[in-house]
């Protein structure tokens, strides 16, 4: 069976560094684009099964990379996870309603969480 294949956009290196390094651990194939742009390159050339987005990032924000990429079929139903420090400025529920986001992760967070957040979606998915 294939690894799944995880795409984390996220402009702090080290944050997509520690992130990457936990979800390869734990047996995922994992992809870092440190911009919306090249995550967005990075979806087309290669089919994720999911999607970790920072919100704010350089050349194109996470907003604008969900929306490119539920505008690709292929990426209509993946689920994608949304990473932010600014938590409280964010409706979670106008987000679901609004991109089909799955979860919200509000920085800091631990990379054990992602890992966790990460197999329980693809649990659920498989029901």
């Amino acid at each position: 069976m294939d690894k799944t294949a995880i795409l984390i956009a996220e402009d702090n290196r080290v944050m997509a560094d520690v992130v990457r390094f936990n979800l390869q651990r734990a047996g995922f194939d994992v992809t870092v684009a440190l911009d919306g742009a090249a995550a967005l390159e990075q979806a087309q050339s290669k089919q994720f099964d999911l999607v970790i987005t920072d919100y704010q990032m350089p050349r194109m924000g996470g907003p604008e990379l969900i929306a490119a990429l539920r505008d690709l079929e292929e990426y209509a139903e993946t689920p994608i996870f949304l990473c932010s420090a600014k938590g409280y400025e964010l409706n979670e529920e106008d987000l679901r309603e609004k991109w089909g986001i799955q979860r919200v992760l509000l920085k800091p967070f631990s990379p054990t969480e992602v890992v966790a957040c990460v197999e329980q979606q693809l649990r659920t998915a498989q029901i």
